[in-house]
């Protein structure tokens, strides 16, 4: 999977979109970037610890998977964005911050049907 082109074709999903990313699942970033103009609201230091919080959630509910099936996403609501987190192959974590009055429904299927068609990408 193209994760640069992956994160390039969630940003033009919608102007609300504020930024992609691809984590690995120790928490290096890959690849991703914020929309033009966009500034983040948490300093460098404080983004990489709620990175590294959302990669543990992640990979805990993991062990609910033989009783409930894999996770297809996770969205976490704050008072200034929106977090929306997906897995992807090989332990991979993409999280796409929104603003909140996006529709996160909508957002939600464009992105999983970018990743179901991953050979495209």
């Amino acid at each position: 999977m193209n994760y640069v082109k992956l994160c390039s074709l969630i940003l033009g999903i919608e102007f609300q979109v504020r930024g992609v990313f691809v984590y690995s699942n120790n928490g290096d970033l890959i690849v991703g970037g914020m929309q033009d103009n966009v500034k983040p609201y948490l300093p460098t230091e404080e983004m990489s610890k709620s990175t590294l919080d959302t990669i543990f959630r992640w990979n805990s509910r993991e062990l609910l998977y033989p009783f409930l099936g894999p996770g297809k996403y996770s969205l976490t609501e704050y008072e200034k964005i929106k977090r929306i987190t997906f897995p992807l192959n090989n332990h991979k974590l993409l999280i796409v911050g929104t603003s909140v009055e996006v529709d996160h429904d909508k957002i939600i299927r464009n992105i999983l049907q970018l990743i179901e068609s991953k050979e495209k990408i």
